[in-house]
């Protein structure tokens, strides 16, 4: 019954905002972006690649899709004694998302005057990504699925008509021992236009 009134509140939203926005084309309230991640070192490197499109429902809601492509390579290092013994665990990760964001306060400077036109959004999403079982089970072979749950907000700071920078804190609720994004918050700088 939750979810048959979910579902019910979300689409009659929808089309309440369809309604309000009939001056807004489709082209109008698409928008595309992603973020860039890049960490290298002598033991560990990183390389991510994650674009999105989205659609703004209302001036304040959006919602889009994602895809996620990382390489992860890292050096563990064993102190066994004098040769230093290292393994190397190296991955390409893969997947995709789902996400939603509702821009809270629209324009920071009219409740604190800074100069500055600073956005604060919720956002909220799915994600599944793919990865090498034994980046965590060390000698078992094969590709884990990971589905997370992200929630957290961010700041969005235009640049433009259309276009904006996005710094997202995020948490992810999956606490399984095979979360490939640790304990800690993630954090993400991406671009949208």
């Amino acid at each position: 019954m939750k979810y048959l009134v979910f579902i019910s509140l979300f689409l009659y939203t929808c089309i309440f905002s369809a309604k309000a926005q009939n001056d807004f084309s489709f082209r109008d309230r698409l928008f595309f972006g992603g973020n860039l991640g890049f960490v290298a070192g002598s033991a560990y490197t990183d390389i991510e690649v994650s674009p999105i499109v989205g659609y703004y429902i209302t001036p304040r809601w959006s919602s889009g899709v994602g895809v996620t492509y990382k390489y992860y390579n890292n050096r563990y290092y064993w102190w066994v004694g004098p040769p230093q013994l290292y393994e190397r665990l190296e991955t390409n990760i893969w997947g995709g998302r789902l996400f939603t964001n509702y821009v809270i306060v629209n324009n920071i400077n009219d409740w604190v005057r800074l100069g500055l036109n600073i956005r604060i959004f919720a956002h909220a999403e799915y994600e599944a990504m793919s990865f090498e079982r034994n980046v965590f089970y060390y000698g078992e072979s094969g590709r884990l699925l990971q589905n997370s749950f992200l929630v957290g907000g961010g700041l969005r700071f235009p640049m433009g008509r259309r276009s904006s920078m996005n710094l997202t804190i995020l948490w992810n609720l999956n606490t399984s021992m095979e979360n490939i994004y640790g304990g800690g918050p993630i954090i993400r700088i991406g671009f949208n236009f």
